[in-house]
């Protein structure tokens, strides 16, 4: 049955006042048909509360909206500085945000599989919306689940794919953009595994500046990117960055990840799938010298690594170890209850926080396409640092092996 407040809250003043945007009822509910019975029954029990936000700022529409949507029993987690928590709060997010798009959706990422999400993408394509997406070349071709359930949701209906340029040995800026209006940045690939067991963090913007340079991003990817089976461009640049929080690498993701490092003077929590990175460890040990309290989470076995992988995040485990970092690592096996650490992330002092897709692995800020936010907003602080205390005393073990003597 319809909610009958629906009509009466259409016009919402979003954050800050002065922006109306018009809501769809499609926004306020999860379309029944594009989840499976088992998943329908169980979402309500898989997601937690909602975030908490401070309703001040915004204006009595905005209240009495969320004050409707709680008495409903509506969960809402897609608006303006929401950070949602995988697996925990599932794929909501992203139900929420296509079904919000009215013009456009744009989507930059490393995997596009999950039947689901692919799912609610193509009712955003059958509403008239149109959709372009960028996938990671090296993961599409080979994994044949994304190119069948491609085929199958997005371009069969219409919608444009287009394969990473092989510049980039990987391409994973895990960007999407709903019309010109909001941009989700986080460490969350859109496969089936995220949303059953990977730790990830996915966060709502609709800040002008975030969202300007996502689009001039992508826009510049998609022309220097191809559609599967055609030849792709020689080069591939990345446009100029002038927001200061924002890292894209290859270009300046190391050096603002170090200066986000460095100014920690109390201390450091940082997650990370990947490892490896000399510079950033040498950050981390550097600070752990000082007398910063410098805490990790890392998984100790790495999902589909090569031999030569591995035993790096073996070897950077321990000696990140031995140079007083305090080291957890999740392990097998991997549960909603107990997940696998994926997020990139880190929060200095309880005060400033990275989140992002570019992790401590050699490779992510130096040669692959990512993308991160460097942000002081209070809610989405404390939010990834409460989420890092469950993660490191509940979800995950101290490193018990010995560090490698020299």
């Amino acid at each position: 049955m319809k909610r009958k407040f629906t009509l009466d809250i259409r016009m919402l003043i979003v954050c800050y006042g002065f922006l109306f945007v018009a809501l769809p009822e499609a926004l306020l509910t999860v379309p029944a048909e594009i989840l499976t019975e088992k998943e329908n029954k169980a979402l309500p029990e898989l997601l937690p509360a909602p975030l908490k936000i401070d309703l001040e700022s915004h204006t009595a529409h905005a209240a009495e909206w969320k004050q409707h949507a709680q008495h409903q029993g509506h969960r809402q987690l897609f608006y303006p500085g929401s950070l949602a928590v995988l697996p925990e709060d599932g794929r909501e997010i992203f139900f929420e945000a296509f079904a919000a798009a009215r013009k456009e959706i744009r989507i930059e990422i490393c995997v596009l599989e999950d039947p689901l999400i692919l799912q609610s993408i193509e009712h955003a394509l059958k509403r008239g919306v149109h959709v372009r997406a960028i996938v990671d070349n090296g993961k599409y071709e080979t994994t044949p689940a994304e190119q069948e359930n491609l085929a199958k949701y997005l371009t069969r209906a219409g919608g444009q794919l287009h394969l990473s340029n092989p510049i980039f040995p990987r391409s994973f800026p895990k960007v999407i953009l709903i019309d010109e209006n909001y941009v989700l940045i986080g460490s969350a690939c859109l496969d089936t595994t995220t949303f059953a067991q990977y730790r990830d963090f996915v966060y709502v913007s609709d800040a002008h500046s975030i969202i300007k340079a996502m689009s001039q991003l992508f826009e510049n990817d998609w022309q220097y990117s191809a559609k599967p089976g055609h030849a792709f461009p020689t080069f591939n640049p990345t446009p100029e960055i002038t927001q200061r929080n924002l890292l894209i690498s290859p270009v300046n993701a190391a050096s603002r990840l170090v200066s986000f490092i460095q100014k920690a003077r109390h201390t450091l929590d940082v997650t990370s799938e990947l490892l490896g990175n000399p510079t950033l460890e040498s950050q981390l040990s550097a600070l752990s010298a000082k007398g910063v309290r410098v805490r990790l989470i890392a998984p100790e076995m790495v999902n589909g690594a090569t031999p030569e992988i591995q035993a790096l995040q073996i070897s950077s485990l321990r000696k990140l170890k031995a140079a007083g970092v305090h080291v957890h690592v999740t392990q097998l096996p991997e549960s909603s209850e107990f997940p696998y650490m994926h997020a990139r992330s880190a929060v200095a002092d309880g005060e400033c926080a990275y989140l992002g897709s570019v992790s401590l692995s050699p490779d992510s800020s130096t040669y692959n396409r990512g993308v991160g936010l460097i942000l002081n907003d209070k809610h989405f602080v404390d939010k990834l640092q409460d989420q890092f205390e469950i993660d490191y005393h509940s979800k995950s073990q101290k490193l018990d092996f010995m560090p490698e003597r020299g």
